[in-house]
This record gives structure tokens, sequence and C-alpha cells, in this order.
């Protein structure tokens, strides 16, 4: 008895101790300071204290019932979020109310007023006794150029917050303190990149108490179209040798891709690097020494779209002893020529021109020789072309020079003794008529053989679309025409244009796209929509708010599904294929910049076919996702279900974090791990990392501070049962301390290492082998998310060293990731500043 009491005692000393921390927490709290304040003249400062310590948020700021306002917060140590809100142009007077939402329910809340601006006192930003000065230099730029914002007249090594915010959509796209120097002068260089908003910018400059003490404003232009050409320097290069390729008509700060394939299109190496500010980017590429003789592409991507080319010729390749024949060397207009050559190197690429009897250049093409060094090509005069002495020059393909010529002589038609063959060109269309969007099929047929025609697409009278083609031996063309959305309604008039003959034309009718069925229903807190692909695609409208988190889910047994989120401006903000090692994709949770209307672009994403399924059924889930807060080096409870089959968690990381997640369900499930990028995209995915049949994530690294989205759930999707997620810190090396070793295999694929650099600084990166070997090594480096730097290779020499420059200060952050499955590699990493 007295042991049973003993433990009893012990039981509730522990509770208390338990309780007490709770007990003594404070209750979350809202304030506002000032309570009320004219619309677009007011700052408010507000102060959320009692939070739970770095754990996300939602603040929201209602008017009449409606969300006016959202952002995700994340708290900081002591459980405090601080910043300044002001009213802008548009805001009505009246009570807002302002609420701390966490996991769904209000945990907090308090109210500001805005009041009517008294017309005969208001003043405009410039005529407002504002202490501070802004200016910006200059005042108009477009994406990727610097401008810098000088704040002056301030207090001297005085804190202020300054933030900028896009007028059209309201985004805030900067909000960082910043100390004035001795002159009470603040200055910032910015530049837009890919996400920012274009147009007019607003600046607000607020004191350590919140109060608005500078405005001003800026302008980011749009940025051009891409017109991306490629150039080598040299062209021609010794195996071993090196050629620079300079890449142009780029858009600011685009990431390009260079890849060297060779003939049969095998890859040789893939090179990567950050465009700048121009849209221009620099690229090196060394042959090895042991890079067989040949004609090589360098091919130019961006986000993975093949942009242009060039081509690259290694080794000393033979002299040429070329032969051109003309046959028949002379005949009447109408007569075919047969133009061959031979004596080049199997599948070489040179240019084939014809010049006139004028000396004018008639013709020009690249043209490829075969297997067998050998080329040929049948071609016709036609009634227009002049009569006289033709040449034909092969020339090279890259330096232009004259290789070989022949020419052949063109003649005037006598006219026919004999009454001519009848004339049976005629034109067909598959199908007729379609809805726009479709693809047709135009077969145009009792041509010359070897015949070059012109197709003329006219509508209303006027040409809107013409190509050239060659008719085949038999005197047939094919081609398919294919209607776009922006495309009129009505009857389109195709005519193939001859030089002599009989011109067939046929209409082309483009119909309405017929409006797709989709049927709607809410179960439980989801709205599911089920439809089905018109033309291979369909799209799904729905409504959003600000801030508002959801899941989107597209499911399908007919095809493998795509899903693209499209915003007000049709421009695509988060695109997903295949999701938590599924083929259903899954975008989110994702939380919505803007309240208004979205669009869902539903594909069938290609497998082994170059395209995908033009029908099937989908279904379409859309949800609202709550996300609970995360604690580091902590167990955090979670619970599954089939009504609840996944749990989401917000977890926030600063810049250079190495993270590991590990979930424990003791044995009861089979878990699955995904970490969501703020983007709506996945960042990393696994099943059965850890023990048993639970789920890790090892070795997580992060280049910029943000709020990713970790997500617990099963393999079944069904299972019920529950466990404890453990999110750990690794240790991070810092090449200022002196060299790091980094330890890259299957189960932690990517490490990364941090220094502190200055603008303009020259940078040597030096990666020592010590043991192993990878397949494919990609190696970036980031400031503030920004990449400086990237290089990847197959294979990884015993010596690696990467030089660059620092386009800006900060600290770098340096992620080392492998590809393939190896054994792994030891890398010994060392920082030079030369």
């Amino acid at each position: 008895m007295p042991r049973r009491l003993s433990r009893l005692i012990s039981l509730c000393f522990l509770l208390l101790a338990l309780a007490t921390p709770l007990l003594a927490q404070d209750a979350p709290a809202v304030t506002i300071t000032p309570a009320s304040g004219p619309v677009e003249q007011a700052v408010f400062d507000i102060q959320i204290s009692g939070l739970a310590a770095e754990s996300a948020y939602t603040v929201e700021i209602l008017f009449d019932g409606e969300v006016v306002f959202s952002s995700e917060e994340t708290s900081d140590a002591d459980g405090q979020l601080s910043y300044p809100i002001s009213s802008t142009e548009g805001d009505l007077p009246g009570v807002y109310t302002l609420q701390v939402i966490s996991e769904g329910e209000v945990v907090a809340s308090a109210e500001f007023e805005l009041t009517a601006a008294d017309e005969t006192q208001s003043e405009t930003a410039a005529e407002r006794d504002l202490l501070g000065d802004v200016t910006v230099t200059p005042d108009a730029a477009p994406f990727g150029k610097v401008q810098t914002i000088r704040i002056g007249e301030l207090e001297s090594l005085t804190n202020y917050t300054v933030e900028i915010t896009a007028r059209e959509s309201l985004q805030v796209a900067y909000r960082r303190i910043h100390a004035s120097d001795e002159e009470g002068v603040i200055e910032i260089e910015v530049f837009a990149e890919e996400g920012d908003t274009a147009g007019r910018q607003a600046i607000a400059v607020y004191d350590q108490e919140g109060e608005l003490i500078a405005e001003g404003e800026f302008t980011i232009e749009a940025p051009p179209e891409r017109d991306a050409a490629v150039a080598l320097n040299p062209a021609f290069i010794a195996a071993g040798g090196e050629t620079e390729i300079a890449a142009t008509g780029l858009a600011a700060f685009d990431s390009v891709t260079a890849q060297i394939t060779s003939a049969e299109g095998i890859l040789i190496d893939t090179i990567l690097a950050r465009a700048s500010s121009d849209g221009e980017v620099a690229l090196s590429f060394a042959a090895a020494d042991d890079l067989a003789a040949g004609v090589y592409a360098v091919e130019i991507f961006v986000d993975g779209d093949k942009l242009t080319a060039a081509e690259l010729t290694v080794g000393e390749l033979e002299a040429l002893d070329l032969s051109v024949t003309v046959d028949p060397p002379s005949g009447d207009i109408g007569t075919q020529h047969t133009i061959a050559v031979g004596g080049f190197a199997a599948e070489q690429t040179f240019a084939l021109v014809i010049l006139d009897p004028a000396g004018g250049e008639e013709y020009r093409s690249q043209r490829s020789a075969d297997g067998e060094g050998e080329f040929s090509l049948t071609i016709s005069s036609a009634e227009d072309d002049e009569t006289g002495d033709y040449r034909v020059q092969i020339r090279h393909a890259e330096s232009d020079d004259l290789l070989a010529e022949a020419s052949f002589a063109v003649s005037a038609a006598e006219a026919p003794d004999v009454e001519a063959p009848e004339d049976s060109a005629r034109i067909t269309i598959n199908p007729q008529a379609a809805p726009l969007g479709s693809s047709h099929l135009l077969r145009v047929s009792g041509l010359r053989p070897n015949e070059m025609v012109e197709i003329d697409v006219v509508f209303a009278g006027a040409s809107v679309y013409r190509t050239r083609k060659q008719a085949d031996s038999a005197g047939r063309v094919r081609l398919e025409l294919e209607t776009s959305d922006e495309d009129e309604i009505g009857d389109y008039t195709i005519t193939v244009l001859r030089g002599a003959g009989i011109q067939p034309s046929a209409l082309l009718t483009a119909t309405a796209k017929a409006a797709p069925a989709f049927v709607s229903t809410i179960v439980g807190d989801a709205e599911v929509i089920e439809g089905r692909l018109q033309d291979g695609s369909a799209e799904i409208d729905f409504a959003g708010e600000a801030g508002q988190v959801v899941l989107i889910n597209v499911a399908s047994h007919d095809f493998d599904p795509a899903v693209a989120l499209i915003d007000r401006d049709d421009i695509e903000m988060v695109y997903s294929d295949d999701s938590r090692g599924q083929k259903d994709p899954l975008i989110g949770p994702f939380s919505l910049p803007f309240s208004g209307e979205y669009t869902l672009e539903i594909s069938a994403a290609p497998l082994m076919m170059p395209q995908g399924a033009i029908d099937g059924e989908f279904v379409v889930t859309i949800a609202d996702a709550s996300l609970a807060p995360l604690a580091f080096e902590r167990e955090v409870a979670f619970s599954l279900s089939a009504e609840a089959p996944a749990q989401y968690f917000a977890l926030p990381v600063e810049i250079g974090d190495s993270l590991t997640v590990t979930v424990d369900s003791g044995g009861a499930l089979d878990t699955l791990l995904q970490l969501v990028a703020p983007s709506g995209l996945e960042y990393a995915f696994d099943d059965d990392s850890g023990s048993g049949f639970d789920a890790e994530l090892s070795n997580l690294v992060f280049d910029h501070a943000a709020t990713y989205v970790l997500a617990v759930s099963t393999f079944d999707g069904a299972a019920s049962g529950s466990g404890t997620v453990n999110i750990r810190r690794n240790p991070v090396q810092a090449l200022e301390d002196g060299t790091a070793r980094v330890t890259l295999n299957d189960k932690a694929i990517r490490d990364l290492v941090v220094f502190d650099a200055v603008e303009d600084e020259y940078l040597i990166l030096k990666f020592q082998k010590l043991k192993g070997d990878v397949e494919d090594l990609y190696v970036t480096a980031k400031v503030e998310g920004m990449e400086v730097m990237a290089y990847s290779t197959m294979g990884v020499p015993d010596e690696l060293p990467l030089a660059f420059v620092m386009p800006m200060s900060g600290r770098v952050v340096v992620t080392l990731e492998k590809f393939g499955y190896d054994d792994g590699i030891a890398l010994e990493v060392s920082l030079e500043r030369p």
C-alpha cells in the first residue's frame, strides 16, 4: 500500500510540473496602435504576443465579414509577431477586424477603425509633412536592371522598416529593416526577377514605432520577349580544346542549360549558368582529350524548353575530295535536275546554295550527308524562273568556305506539239469542320513530282497563314493544320498556289468549342468536380481567397493526369504531374496569393507516346487544408484515419538550414513523408527510409528562408493510427572555419556548405574527391535564394575547381546533390579567395 501511494504522489507532482508552464503562458493577445485613423493615410502598428514560439499562423483582416487581407506569418522565439500595416487607395471607412488563426481556429483578434478623410484637410503624399525623402534612380527600369532607392533626411544610425508593394496586386514584395548611416541615409539596390509583378511599385518607410515617415514610387517595366541566339568562339576545336558559348536574347536571370550532344544524340556534357540582367550568358565547354572527331550540337534550354542551337566541330577533319554533279546539266523550264554530292564524312552537315543567272542567292539550306557521306536532291524550275546558267555551291556549314561547285542551264520551254495531259490536282481536308483547337489533315494530290507549291489560308478576305511545301515523287503534299482558341469561328479558304495548272482550293470550317460539362458536389469540406477531357484538355474555374490554403488533387482511371494552376493574368503558378509516389498529381497545400478566380488546366501527361490522351474521365478535389505548428528537436504527435488520411504541418526554415525529418509510428503504420515548397510543388518525398515501414527525409537543405509544408500520410491512404514527427537540425559546415567534408549516398543525396562573400569578389570553390564516385553531381551556389553559380558533371574528377564572380553580397549557400544509383562519394570542399 505505501508503495502504491508513493507512485500516486509522484504522478501528481508530474502533472503539476507539466501544468505549471501552461498556466504561466499568456493567452494570445493583439494590440493595434493607434485604434483608428483616416483612410488612405493611417498607419497601424500590429503587436501579437502569447503565441507558440517559432510557429506558423494566418493573419486575416476582415471588413463586413469578408477577408480583405491575409498573410502567413511565423512567430519569433518569444512567441511574438509585429509589423506595420497602412491604409491604401480604395479602402473604405469603417471597423476592421484583425484575427490570428491557428489550425483553423481564431486564437486572438482585435479591431481598428478607418475614418472618412476630411477633404478640406487631406494631403497628397508629396504634401504631407513626412520626415524622410525617397528617390529612386532610375525611376523606371526593366526586369533585372538595378534600381537604387535612396532614403534621406533620417535620424542617424537608426533602424527603419522599408516596404515595397505592387500597386496593381497590392502584394508586398519586399519588407526589411535597414539602419541609416551617420548621415541619416539608407541606400538599397533592388531589381525585379521572376515572380515579381511589373508596373508601378509603392515604397513605404516606417520608424520603430510603426509611424509612416517617408513614401515613394518607381516602375518595373515588363520583361521583353526572348529572342535567343547562340554563338561559339571558336566553332572549331581540337580534342582537349575549349570553346566559349555566348547566348543572347534571353530574359534577365534565366536559368540556362547548355547541352552538348553527338550526332547520334548521346549527351556529352551539361553546363548550367544564370543569365545576366541583360539576358546574356557566357559558358565554357572543354572537350575531353579523347573526344571523337565530328560535329556536335550545342543546344540552349531555359526551363526545359529548347530555344536555340549551334554546331561545334571537334578534331581535325580530313581534307574532303567532293564530287558534285547535276543531271541533266540542262533542260527546259519544268525539267527536273538531280544534284548528287559525294565525298563527305558520314553525317557531315554542309550548306547547299543555288545562285541564279545574275549571281543572286536563289536558295540556301543546311543539309547533312548520309552514313555513306553522300547526298542527293531533285529540283525543278518553275514558269517564273529566269532562263540561263545556275550554279550549285557546296559550302562549309560554319565557315561558309566554298568546297565544291557545279552548274546547270535552264532554257525556255518550247510549245508542245500535242495536247498536255489533264491536270488532276485536288485537295482534301479531314475533318472538314471541327471545333477550335482541333487538328485538320490537308492532303494535296495530282501535282508534278517534286513540284514546289504555296499553301495559302484566307479568312474574311485576308491571308492568315502561308507556307511552302514540296511534293513528293508521286506529286503529293501532306500538311497538318491546327486551329487555336484565339482563331475566329467560320470558314477558311485553303488554296494551293502553283506556277501553272489547276490551283485547287477547299473550305476548312472552325466551329465553336462545346462547353465541357462538369458535375460539382460538396463532400464534407471539399468540392468534388467530375469531368471529361475534350480534345485532350479541360479547364475548371474556382474562386479563392487571399491566404486560403488549398489542396488540389486530380485522379483518373482512364489516363495519367497532369494539372496546372493558372492565375488571373493567365500565368501558370504551379504545375504537377506525379506526387507522393503516385501517378495522380497533387498541388499543395498551397496558399492562394489573392482573392478572385483561378483556373485549373487538366491534361494527360505524355507517357511513352509523344502526346497524352485526348479523352477520359477525371475527378478533381479542392479542399481547404489547415497547418499545425512544428517544433524543432521535439516530438510532435499526429493521428491519421480514413476520414483524415493526412496531417499537415507548417515548417519554417532559415537560410542554410539542413534538416532531418523522422517518423515513429511504433510499427503500426506504413507512413509517407512529403515536403511541399511554398510554390505548391513537391520538394521531397519518402516512403520507407526510416525504421520499419516509417518514412524519413535526411539532409533536407534550404538556400533561402521560407515556410514549407510537411505532409504525413500512409501508403494505403486509409489506415488509422498515430505516431510522432521529429525535426532535427543537422550541423552546417562553414568554409570560413576551414575545409568541409561532404558525403553523398542514396540515403543522403544532398548536403550544403556556407560562407560569406561580397559583391564582385572572385572565388574558387575546390572539390577534392576522397573516395567513391557518382553518376551525376549537381552543384549550385545561391544568395538569398538567387542562383549565382551552377555546375553539373557526369562523374567527378579527382580535383574540381569552380570559379565564379559574386554578383551581390550576402551569405552563400552551396548545395551538392547527386543523381543516379551508385556507391556514393566523399568530397573535401574548400574556398580560395585569390
